[in-house]
């Protein structure tokens, strides 16, 4: 993390490096662990330094759809492709002590799709109608159509009183 910082924001890294250069000790009631690796918890520069240090790896991929943000990554394309960026994902993440959570991934696709990598085969696989990214439905089908509902019901909550505020920063 802080090679990644020296390179690409050295502007920060004497902070960084104040921060992260050695070991911190937490102490939980009689016990106490050595934190060692990524951004603590809490960190206001935290999700910066992570993703900082990702970022690289995200911009090696050939995936057509490319999406970070934070520790959720979705790629999609052709299975060989998104296979072959996964296998790419597990060994540069692996190298940076960072492992993809299998029991956390999904595949989404058409159920008729045949999927022979044995990497992409140990994720759950989910239907293109009941599929969802970062709480947003993906395309029409039940999930979509229970998200629609649950937005016409907080709607009809809201008009006894809440204001919808549409604004742009500058």
């Amino acid at each position: 993390m802080l090679l990644s910082v020296h390179s690409q924001i050295p502007e920060i890294y004497a902070y960084c490096h104040s921060a992260y250069g050695q070991p911190s000790v937490l102490f939980h009631g009689p016990y106490t662990v050595s934190s060692e690796e990524g951004p603590r918890q809490g960190d206001l520069v935290g999700s910066l330094l992570f993703c900082n240090t990702i970022q690289p790896l995200l911009s090696s991929l050939d995936s057509d759809l490319n999406l970070g943000y934070l520790d959720d990554v979705s790629l999609g394309g052709p299975v060989d492709t998104v296979a072959a960026d996964v296998a790419q994902i597990a060994k540069v993440g692996g190298d940076m002590v960072l492992h993809l959570n299998a029991s956390k991934c999904e595949l989404i696709a058409h159920q008729n799709l045949s999927v022979t990598d044995e990497l992409l085969q140990s994720f759950t696989q989910v239907d293109v109608g009941s599929a969802s990214l970062l709480g947003a439905t993906l395309f029409h089908g039940s999930e979509f159509d229970k998200s629609w509902s649950g937005c016409c019901d907080d709607l009809k909550e809201w008009q006894s009183g809440y204001v919808i505020l549409a604004a742009r920063m500058r």
